[in-house]
């Protein structure tokens, strides 16, 4: 199995500061926009299957907590798995400058809180600052190469890392340290995890019997204890350190539009 090997943008970016998204974003405009920014979100609660922006109406926000899925529907009705938003990332800054129709239906798959700003309000102001518009391009520059990063890995890496990966990226922001382990209770259906993973649902049990068998996690019920330090050990193993921040390397140095400028 070729190891993997993070995608390298054609377009220079600045330098990541250790700071959220949004608190860049914030930190990349005058304090008038940042106060607008600051006054005009509202954070909200969201329970699991909330929809928070319905198909082609569009909507901008920022997961504070939990994961999110964007999605369409075929023809047929099937359900089309377009991302996946998790803590700290935005969603709907793609639709600005589109077509309403186009935007996705923003669906919660774990309970979360969210952060969300009116679309034409904020679409005007991406269009009358300056500032704010550099500042969103850089944002969706990351998320770009994130969603290429990630691309790249669901290419290389196996079902079941793949979902161990997944299980511990959540566990870490949600779980609980005890003796046996970080402690969730499943928050996923094993529809969005197949979903996620793109494969059936049977897939999705026969992986989470392999990863209880390898000892990366154990099961009862809904309740789940993941082995950190074996599964960081496995995905070092298998090529799969992407957004694993004690495994990943470090990012390549970034400029931001206002220095291309």
């Amino acid at each position: 199995m070729r190891s993997f090997e993070p995608y390298i943008p054609s377009v220079p970016i600045y330098p990541q500061a250790p700071t959220d998204p949004y608190e860049r974003l914030l930190q990349s405009v005058s304090p008038r926009i940042r106060e607008r920014l600051c006054a005009e979100g509202h954070s909200r609660k969201v329970g699991v299957g909330e929809v928070v922006g319905a198909m082609g109406e569009p909507v901008v926000g920022l997961v504070e907590r939990g994961w999110f899925k964007l999605v369409r529907f075929t023809e047929l009705g099937d359900e089309q798995l377009l991302s996946i938003r998790q803590r700290c990332a935005f969603f709907g800054l793609e639709n600005l400058g589109h077509a309403h129709s186009l935007a996705p239906e923003v669906v919660a798959i774990t309970p979360a809180q969210v952060r969300v700003w009116s679309f034409e309000l904020f679409e005007s102001m991406v269009r009358e600052e300056l500032e704010l518009t550099r500042g969103v391009l850089n944002l969706l520059i990351e998320q770009i190469e994130d969603e290429n990063n990630l691309r790249l890995l669901n290419q290389s890496a196996r079902v079941p890392t793949r979902l161990a990966r997944m299980l511990l990226i959540y566990a870490q922001e949600e779980g609980k340290t005890t003796a046996s382990g970080l402690f969730l209770r499943m928050p996923f259906t094993q529809y969005d995890l197949a979903l996620m993973l793109g494969v059936r649902r049977e897939t999705v049990n026969v992986s989470l019997m392999e990863l209880e068998e390898s000892g990366l996690i154990r099961r009862s019920g809904r309740e789940v204890w993941v082995d950190e330090a074996r599964v960081l050990a496995h995905l070092e193993n298998e090529g799969a350190t992407y957004g694993i921040p004690q495994l990943e390397a470090p990012r390549l140095p970034r400029r931001s539009f206002a220095s291309l400028s």
